[in-house]
């Protein structure tokens, strides 16, 4: 039996469902049946209860339905600019008549009138030491010290940065 860190939390998805909070990581997944019980599932069990009495002695809170929070489903996961996936909440995209926009990059700012720019997807930058990877970075770190991108995935740039780094590594040799 899983033993929780702390009195969870359950965040509801739906009318007859609920993330499994333990702290701050999610831990399991309940599950209202259209019989009237509920099944818990977790990486290494499933659990099923007869009724919600059972549930709150499961999780040792008698308040685990009233404290919950909901999840907004309206709001995407991963936002995406051009294709390129941000991996920050409510990115503003830099509109194509700002002066500071970019055809080839494509970059959002995190506040509305922010001159900060980040730039969307996976990147491979040029460090004095070796390429690095780096996601979503700010475009003074492309513009600095050189870059390739960007790319969709982690994969994808995992990938090139092994040639480059090797392209690298022959190059000092070879001085």
């Amino acid at each position: 039996m899983i033993k929780f860190k702390e009195q969870v939390k359950l965040q509801k998805i739906s009318e007859d469902a609920w993330i499994v909070n333990d702290d701050t990581k999610r831990v399991g997944i309940l599950h209202k049946t259209v019989q009237d019980k509920f099944t818990y599932l977790d990486k290494t069990e499933t659990v099923i209860f007869e009724n919600d009495t059972e549930v709150k002695e499961f999780f040792k809170n008698e308040f685990v339905f009233d404290e919950g929070t909901e999840l907004d489903v309206t709001q995407p996961a991963t936002f995406y600019i051009k294709g390129y996936p941000v991996d920050y909440l409510n990115p503003i995209p830099v509109d194509p008549s700002d002066p500071d926009y970019l055809e080839h990059i494509p970059l959002f700012s995190k506040t509305e009138n922010s001159k900060i720019y980040y730039a969307a997807g996976w990147y491979a930058v040029n460090f004095e030491k070796g390429w690095k990877h780096a996601n979503c970075p700010k475009l003074n770190t492309l513009v600095m010290y050189g870059y390739e991108g960007p790319f969709k995935t982690n994969m994808e740039l995992k990938q090139r940065l092994k040639v480059l780094n090797k392209l690298k590594r022959q190059a000092q040799k070879n001085v």
